[in-house]
């Protein structure tokens, strides 16, 4: 996906015709697995969304969430990379380059995925050297369990989400009442971090200040639009991520890059997103034949889970790894952490543990 890809921008200005959560989205010591079969009916009602009942045509009528929204945390990009450092040298299990993790920042960033993984970075950073407390912020304090990634399937137990990593091959476990949501299955199978449960044909997206609640595979989830540089925006067909300026079409506004701003239409009104704003460092260029925030490097390229296209090596006590498509050394000093290593593959390295 990128020499050129699009940030989750693109993602959040589709959000109008469904949104999705791919699989490379980021959490590489807790991704989930794939689907669990028996999971897609779960709709249960949590008592929080209006509507619900057959309108005279015998068709139902439209819903929303009434309840509250809570204020979510954001993914910083350099916590977010403290965090990967981290993790890699606490969990000797994940055979992964770096890069799998440090990539993943803008593929997440505003969805599920990327407040859940900002609270697990801001636990992970904050017990620094400590393995055992870096080990407990992905395990939700309990001793690690294995797991069979792809096999195993994701649980909600109360609001306590549970996957299995296929990095580590352990459970990765999350709290999701820490950043006031609760635990659903998707249509998917997939143990995600929400409101509630929905039926996404009856279910009406709505906005909270710049934060869409919507209905994705299932369960009420929220995106951030203004942490790609959107604007909420509602009419009588929703609420949905989107430029906040003037009524335009793709035709009348094309988008453009101009420096590392995106000018353009997006989701029916004109936008003004500085890319340097949104993932630190990236501009603006063509990102699948349309303009988006991209890595501004040419050296290598780098895809959650899988990596970067060059052997991470080390510098000295530093790892050298892709990085906004940039070879970078990163400073395992810097962090307290001990000098880095290669792993046998050869093809990865890591920090240490002091």
């Amino acid at each position: 996906m990128r020499h050129a890809a699009p940030l989750a921008i693109l993602w959040l200005a589709a959000a109008c015709g469904g949104a999705s959560r791919s699989a490379d989205g980021g959490s590489d010591d807790g991704d989930a697995a794939e689907a669990a079969p028996d999971a897609a009916e779960e709709t249960e009602d949590d008592g929080e969304t209006s509507g619900e009942t057959a309108g005279d045509d015998g068709t139902p009528e439209t819903t929303t969430w009434e309840g509250d929204v809570p204020e979510l945390p954001r993914l910083d990009k350099a916590e977010h990379i403290a965090s990967c450092m981290r993790t890699r040298a606490c969990f000797p299990e994940n055979p992964q380059q770096l890069a799998t993790c440090t990539s993943a920042f803008a593929h997440v960033s505003g969805r599920e995925v990327g407040y859940t993984l900002a609270e697990v970075a801001r636990c992970v950073n904050a017990a620094g050297a400590d393995c055992e407390a870096v080990r407990a912020c992905l395990t939700n304090g309990e001793p690690p369990a294995a797991c069979v990634p792809l096999s195993t399937p994701d649980r909600c137990e109360g609001t306590v989400l549970r996957q299995c990593s296929r990095a580590s091959s352990l459970d990765f476990v999350f709290d999701c009442a820490r950043i006031g949501l609760g635990c659903y299955l998707d249509a998917e199978g997939t143990a995600v971090c929400g409101l509630g449960t929905c039926n996404p044909d009856t279910f009406r997206w709505t906005c909270r200040g710049d934060t869409v609640v919507a209905c994705d595979l299932g369960v009420i989830t929220l995106a951030q639009c203004d942490v790609a540089g959107l604007h909420c925006v509602e009419d009588e067909a929703g609420g949905r991520c989107a430029g906040g300026g003037a009524p335009c079409t793709d035709d009348s506004d094309p988008r453009r890059c101009e420096g590392s701003h995106i000018r353009g239409c997006i989701a029916g009104s004109s936008a003004d997103v500085d890319c340097n704003t949104v993932v630190p460092r990236w501009t603006c260029g063509d990102a699948g034949g349309a303009a988006g925030c991209v890595a501004p490097g040419a050296e290598c390229s780098a895809l959650p889970l899988f990596g970067s296209d060059i052997d991470e090596s080390c510098d000295g006590e530093a790892v050298v790894t892709c990085l906004d498509g940039w070879i970078e050394s990163l400073s395992c000093a810097a962090l307290g952490l001990g000098p880095c290593v290669v792993l046998p593959s050869g093809h990865a390295a890591r920090c240490t543990v002091p």
